[in-house]
């Protein structure tokens, strides 16, 4: 019995932790608190296995067992946080806050789930609380300067950022979201050099292969842009943005278009599906510009913004360039700033010898 409180309480793992802890869970002699803790740990060990739906069954019977087991409700929040459940997960982070008022993690937890929801200034207010209560929490820094950005507030995203990196030098998320404020205040140099580093620190890390590749696409080195989309798309076959972006960068450089061949391993059921079409030529750009009406504000100005880039790069293939510009000028009219492609469309203006 001894030995099955050793591993179920994470001295053993994998399989051999969930059937201790299921020992003491069935072994009707043990308290009720022992039972909860067991049922707490199991749901720990099936997470570890992938299995969040045992999991959370596991959590919901540590509760009933304790209803004061703050870790209980942080993590299932979590759970329900992964599943899309806001509110649920917000009722979970809210109760654990309220048992355990002091817990730093709890008001993360509880500010991703409103930068998920899109409520920046919730989000916003909780990261700055579990800032108060650990102020080396670095990645409270890091989240609350990427709501930053998406609010346009580049120079205080810049300074979480920093504070991020002087608290872990070697965290290449805070070096990419840094360089998305750099490139959102126009300082490309800057921007290239952090997503550099942010490679240089994880070289698997896809986003700023892809971001890097759309300022070298801009450049005077095309191979560059080619090499990095080329990357981008080989880390993340499954992604659209960088199956246009990769096909762009190979026709720019005299090639062939490898779009078709790849559409087989992409979602064409939703955005920006539209927009991969429109480079096969199965849909025109006013349809593509039309799919983008998302009926959620957040992404409706997202999607919008984007078919406007890629409906002008489109046009741009077709040498069309009196209808790329304008494209170009609405994307930067209605871009956010923290997108890349308001960062691509201000290039392109530039290119074309317009100012943005």
């Amino acid at each position: 019995m001894a030995e099955d409180g050793d591993d179920c309480g994470g001295a053993a793992a994998g399989s051999q932790r969930i059937a201790a802890c299921t020992r003491i869970i069935e072994d009707r002699t043990r308290s009720p608190g022992s039972r909860a803790i067991a049922y707490h740990n199991r749901a720990m060990a099936w997470i570890d296995s992938g299995d969040n739906d045992q999991a959370m069954a596991d959590y919901d019977n540590a509760i009933a067992l304790d209803p004061n087991d703050t870790d209980a409700y942080n993590e299932r929040g979590l759970l329900w946080l992964e599943k899309g459940k806001n509110d649920s997960a917000i009722r979970d982070f809210d109760r654990a806050i309220e048992l355990d008022s002091g817990k730093a993690m709890a008001f993360y937890n509880r500010g991703l789930d409103w930068a998920h929801k899109g409520d920046d200034a919730h989000a916003i207010a909780d990261y700055s609380h579990a800032i108060e209560l650990d102020p080396a929490y670095m990645e409270a820094y890091n989240n609350r300067g990427f709501v930053f950005n998406r609010m346009g507030e580049f120079d205080r995203a810049i300074a979480d950022f920093d504070e991020a990196i002087r608290l872990n030098p070697r965290h290449p998320f805070a070096y990419n979201n840094r360089a998305i404020s750099w490139g959102a205040k126009g300082d490309a140099e800057r921007a290239v050099a952090d997503y550099s580093q942010a490679i240089t620190l994880d070289p698997t890390y896809v986003n700023p292969y892809g971001s890097r590749g759309i300022y070298y696409f801009y450049g005077p080195e095309p191979a560059k842009a080619q090499a990095d989309l080329t990357t981008a798309a080989t880390l993340a076959p499954d992604n659209a943005y960088y199956a246009i972006w990769a096909d762009l960068a190979e026709l720019r450089g005299g090639g062939a278009s490898h779009l078709r061949r790849v559409a087989s391993k992409l979602d064409m059921t939703r955005w920006p599906a539209p927009l991969v079409r429109m480079f096969l030529g199965e849909q025109s750009p006013e349809a593509a510009l039309a799919a983008a009406d998302d009926l959620v504000p957040s992404r409706r100005r997202g999607n919008l913004c984007e078919a406007n880039f890629y409906a002008a790069e489109f046009h741009q293939l077709k040498g069309n360039a009196d209808k790329a510009l304008r494209h170009y000028r609405l994307a930067v009219r209605h871009c956010p700033r923290d997108f890349i492609e308001y960062v691509a469309a201000t290039k392109s203006l530039r290119a074309l010898g317009v100012t943005p």
